[in-house]
């Protein structure tokens, strides 16, 4: 299967944190300990830039209980000037936040920051679970992050896993009965709308769009349908999601 973590891109450091505003939060957080960078203008920007979801797990944090935490990537106690500091600061799932906790990049080893770091040469999927290429994959997926977490992360992948597999039987299924004779324009668009909704749902502003990426394009099924729908004219717009998609594949 190329990316759970995907590569995000940051945004443009908000107008909000001006240099004295920076300085006056980095010396709050110095006296109190409290949290100054929970802040709206803070906040919206670093969701804006990981599509809603967590910057780890690609969990949609907007679903209840899933709330968006910032995370530090560099530990906060460690590095105290950095608080509200853009470049450190990063969208996280309160499990991948939690889980994270105490780990410190600069004593206990670099892992990956979806900001700076392609995923994809560092860890691949197989079989649902996250595997590692080297060191930094390994930290990240075992140490700092646990992001084959059977629970919360491994049983919801294969879920969503299967659920790209059913759909794509169904659609084989219906293109196979167009083939042989029911070729209505309605059956034709049911196809071809099913592929878009699995495409769609395997672009990077999409939860868990590594997962379906890697599953959709590698499925025999999808290939089949691919073969058969690429000659048509309504393959064109299907074609750019598919290369969009292409982008965030985790394989070996």
């Amino acid at each position: 299967m190329r990316r759970h973590v995907i590569k995000l891109t940051r945004g443009v450091k908000p107008a909000y944190l001006t240099d004295e505003v920076v300085e006056d939060l980095t010396a709050q957080y110095r006296a109190t300990g409290n949290s100054v960078w929970n802040r709206k203008a803070i906040k919206n920007p670093l969701l804006e830039s990981s599509f809603s979801k967590c910057a780890y797990c690609e969990v949609d944090v907007s679903e209840e209980s899933k709330y968006m935490e910032v995370e530090h990537f560099r530990l906060k106690e460690s590095f105290p000037d950095l608080v509200v500091d853009w470049d450190n600061l990063l969208p996280s799932c309160k499990r991948c936040n939690g889980r994270k906790g105490t780990y410190n990049v600069e004593v206990d080893g670099e892992i990956i920051n979806p900001y700076d770091t392609l995923p994809s040469a560092h860890m691949y999927f197989q079989n649902y679970r996250l595997r590692w290429r080297d060191e930094m994959g390994r930290r990240t997926i075992i140490d700092a992050l646990y992001l084959n977490d059977s629970e919360r992360l491994v049983s919801v992948r294969m879920k969503v896993g299967e659920s790209v597999c059913s759909a794509l039987e169904t659609i084989r299924s219906d293109l196979e009965s167009y083939q042989l004779g029911d070729a209505t324009a309605r059956k034709w668009a049911k196809i071809v709308r099913g592929i878009e909704k699995l495409l769609k749902e395997a672009q990077p502003e999409s939860p868990f769009s590594a997962l379906v990426a890697t599953v959709l394009l590698a499925d025999p099924d999808y290939i089949w349908i691919r073969g058969e729908l690429s000659a048509f004219p309504d393959w064109e717009e299907l074609a750019l999601l598919e290369a969009s998609a292409q982008n965030l594949v985790l394989v070996l």
